[in-house]
């Protein structure tokens, strides 16, 4: 089978320039805009908190409201949605991000993930908004995240929860594998006919909210979800099968490493950074391998890898208490929180939250270890 995936150069978010952008990346996607007209289209970007667009952790506004203004002169009716991570709320989070801003520019509708109410899909209970459109259109922000390594499509569709659902979900399922069933099952409930990733502006190192924001320059486009997330992958040198989204999604045949996926647009070579830098708790190359099973299985659960607060970064929010699905942060007003480490399990909602970068992600002996030996492996290769 062949999936076409369309990755167009994009260096900024001038709105002319985008539009052609987003155009293009959508035709050469196979992505049919005729079938859009008098059908209601949910655009879906990430709108993981209340962080202003300079931080680069949401889609970025302007490429919202490009890809509203496509699909409303193509005849849908466009709504815009999302949930948010619990803690902040739908209103300021449209807000802060500027979202709302570019959903009155583009003469489109809001509307409330959490207000539309929850379905119960394969034991799960999934907002009643994306499962009611016609259509669904994904808009990612290409970014690292620090349990799954990467947040691209298919992780953006967690969103399809509503408010603290997310964090009773890493509460419940807290091994990476498990974590990631639920992930793709969510995702293949929604199952977006499109997915539009805004590469413009990336996030490396510490994602999804902590890390460094990274110059990619593109627009990924494609409708298949999982075979854009292995494109991505690829994009920055990363084997797709190290990334545990596609790793259940092949083990479930929802996605096969050997179909063909056709790279139209630019070439991977043309696009791809000499340097990406993936997350602190990522071990190159050792998904699978002894090392990283014995990891897994031994320390992981335990000491692999502590979110730390960063005493002079800490402004006092406590909205890291607030998402900790396990109640492992404690705090008394106008004091640094404390994480209760024998509690912590290690899903990084604290860090994934902070809007000040003040949790730090601390690597153990054993994961600091892994990655030497990892990297002195490949370096003799």
């Amino acid at each position: 089978m062949t999936h076409r995936v369309a990755f167009i150069k994009q260096p900024n978010y001038e709105l002319n320039s985008l539009e052609k952008s987003i155009r293009s990346a959508i035709e050469l996607s196979g992505f049919d805009l005729r079938t859009v007209s008098g059908r209601r289209v949910l655009l879906k970007p990430n709108m993981l908190g209340a962080y202003p667009p300079s931080k680069g952790v949401t889609t970025h506004p302007d490429f919202v409201l490009v890809t509203a203004k496509i699909f409303k002169e193509a005849g849908a009716l466009v709504v815009v949605g999302d949930s948010a991570n619990g803690v902040h709320t739908p209103e300021r989070t449209l807000a802060v991000t500027e979202i709302g801003k570019a959903v009155e520019r583009a003469g489109v509708e809001a509307i409330s993930f959490e207000a539309s109410g929850s379905e119960n899909r394969d034991g799960l209970m999934i907002s009643r908004a994306p499962l009611e459109a016609d259509i669904i259109i994904n808009l990612p922000k290409f970014k690292t995240h620090s349990l799954t390594v990467l947040t691209l499509a298919v992780k953006n569709l967690y969103g399809c929860i509503n408010g603290m659902q997310k964090a009773d979900l890493h509460r419940k399922y807290q091994s990476i594998k498990e974590f990631s069933q639920v992930i793709v099952k969510i995702a293949e409930a929604v199952h977006p006919d499109l997915n539009i990733i805004d590469g413009i502006t990336a996030m490396e190192g510490n994602g999804p909210s902590g890390g460094k924001l990274k110059d990619l320059g593109c627009v990924i486009a494609g409708t298949n979800m999982h075979s854009v997330d292995a494109a991505c992958s690829k994009l920055i040198n990363v084997d797709p099968l190290e990334i545990d989204t596609l790793q259940v999604a092949k083990n479930m045949g929802l996605w096969n490493e050997q179909d063909t996926i056709e790279i139209t647009g630019s070439t991977l070579k043309d696009i791809s950074p000499e340097k990406f830098d993936l997350p602190s708790t990522y071990i190159k190359g050792q998904r699978g391998s002894w090392l990283f099973n014995f990891i897994m299985k031994r320390i992981w659960s335990n000491i692999s890898a502590q979110p730390v607060i960063d005493k002079k970064r800490c402004m006092k929010c406590y909205l890291c208490a607030k998402a900790c699905p396990v109640s492992a942060i404690m705090y008394k007003e106008n004091e640094i929180p404390k994480i209760k480490k024998a509690e912590c399990i290690q899903c990084f909602c604290c860090h994934e939250i902070c809007p000040h970068k003040a949790i730090d992600i601390k690597s153990s002996f054993f994961i600091r270890v892994a990655k030497f030996l990892a990297e002195r492996k490949e370096s003799t290769h």
